[in-house]
């Protein structure tokens, strides 16, 4: 009953319900949510950051990997699997002085590893630079005491003429057991100089032989040179 005149000639019954038009078709719909679904698995199995770092620095994209991590705090603090990564990254690419910033801003890189100020300390050494040598060094005497980092450093502070500096590790060695007499007569000499302000003194040890000439030296915690003379 196509026809609009024959419908109208023809009313419905009473009770007679019309027919509901057709739902609209979904299809779509399920497709969209669908695709949006295996988008978030898609991104759920992304590499995280720490992996796509570690990826480009084993590809040899050392920058690009450091950008990456650099990135990520740049909205939150690394965890530690991140963090030993940009300090790696730091040690390879032959940057100390980032290294040691990483390390001040990120403390749990040096819970219990020692190497950690080993490998940066070393780093330091190798690119002769005497101040961020000493600060390291003098952090891992500080963790664990040594007899060979004690004489490093006692060598570092006369060379760089802090008495100051070598007045404290002294103090400490001798706290510690890695120091002796002639040790101790060296501090309290030094602590005789006005607030261990770097004058030029003249050191003679209790056996009447001369020590060492504690004369002020220009700094070279920003220096790359490092003097000929210097020795173990």
């Amino acid at each position: 009953m196509s026809n609009p005149a024959e419908a109208a000639a023809y009313p419905a019954p009473p009770g007679f319900l019309a027919a509901r038009p057709a739902r609209r078709d979904r299809t779509l719909l399920a497709i969209v949510v669908l695709a949006l679904l295996a988008l978030g698995s898609s991104i759920a199995l992304l590499p995280g950051s720490g992996e796509r770092a570690e990826g480009l620095m084993a590809d040899g994209r050392y920058a690009d990997a450091i950008s990456t991590l650099l990135a990520v705090e740049d909205h939150r603090p690394l965890d530690a699997y991140e963090g030993y990564l940009l300090f790696k990254l730091y040690m390879l690419t032959k940057q100390p002085q980032d290294a040691a910033k990483l390390l001040a801003r990120e403390p749990a890189l040096l819970a219990n590893n020692a190497g950690v100020l080993r490998a940066l300390s070393d780093l330091f050494r190798e690119q002769r630079d005497i101040g961020g040598e000493t600060a390291t060094l003098r952090q891992l005497f500080e963790l664990n005491p040594t007899n060979a980092d004690f004489l490093r450093l006692r060598s570092l502070y006369r060379l760089a003429g802090d008495t100051a500096g070598e007045a404290s590790l002294l103090a400490r060695a001798l706290a510690a057991g890695q120091s002796g007499p002639a040790d101790a007569a060296r501090l309290a000499y030094l602590e005789t100089l006005p607030s261990h302000g770097g004058k030029a003194a003249l050191w003679v040890a209790p056996a009447g032989r001369f020590g060492s000439l504690a004369t002020p030296a220009p700094d070279f915690s920003s220096s790359t040179s490092f003097p000929a003379t210097a020795s173990d």
